[in-house]
């Protein structure tokens, strides 16, 4: 893959790399639940990394076919591929009584399960979508249960390095230039993942039914704030 084609990393840019509105945090979190529900009803368990990990490797692979589907983006940290805030939206889903964590791995419950059952039935058949689906199906049934896999699939990965001269680096040597000391102190230090190499993409939508069913079972459950903030040490608390 030539430097050209090769999805790069940039500064943090608040409007770009987190979801700016209710309805795109609740259509990630569509997709947790989802990644959640398909890998126990595999039997295969999912840990907060292993799922971490298959967003990330899914979004690149949507990204090569120019299909956008996630709100959320990850930077890179000590751990690769990673965003703190999906684990706030875990915390929700949790209080909805749709997931449940028992040490470091996830579980759908079963008014989590129906719930995403319900969910299903309100989708058409966007060819987009069931692509996103599919290949988020295949991806946390990969790395379910062997996070080593996770970790050598995600930390490979080629990328161009705009905060330094476009250098061709692996997410492996980015990783290996943290400070871990520093990381959180100043928004310049993080490096936010851009698979997208231009502006000519198909964004996936999700059926404004489902949205709205979703929000309904998260109704009672009061929000984190860190979408109306801008103070990026608050973000990753």
């Amino acid at each position: 893959m030539s430097t050209k084609n090769l999805p790069t990393v940039e500064p943090f840019n608040f409007k770009k790399h987190l979801p700016q509105t209710a309805a795109d945090k609740t259509s990630d979190l569509f997709y947790i639940l989802s990644a959640i529900c398909i890998a126990n009803e595999e039997e295969k368990e999912v840990s907060r990394i292993s799922l971490i990990k298959a967003l990330f490797k899914t979004e690149q692979i949507e990204a090569e076919k120019k299909i956008s589907f996630l709100n959320t983006f990850f930077y890179i940290n000590t751990l690769g591929p990673y965003n703190s805030i999906v684990f706030k939206y875990l915390e929700e889903l949790e209080k909805a009584n749709l997931v449940k964590t028992e040490g470091v791995n996830i579980y759908i419950t079963p008014k989590g399960s129906r719930v995403f059952s319900e969910l299903i039935d309100t989708l058409s058949d966007d060819k987009e979508l069931i692509d996103v689906l599919l290949t988020l199906k295949s991806k946390i049934l990969d790395y379910a249960g062997n996070v080593s896999k996770a970790i050598n699939d995600t930390h490979s990965q080629k990328i161009v390095d705009t905060t330094d001269g476009n250098k061709e680096k692996t997410i492996e040597n980015l990783i290996k230039e943290i400070r871990p000391e520093q990381q959180f102190k100043k928004a310049s230090q993080f490096k936010y993942i851009n698979p997208f190499k231009d502006n000519d993409l198909i964004k996936v939508s999700l059926p404004a039914g489902l949205i709205n069913k979703l929000e309904v079972e998260l109704a009672n459950i009061e929000p984190n704030d860190y979408e109306r903030t801008e103070d990026i040490t608050s973000l990753f608390a």
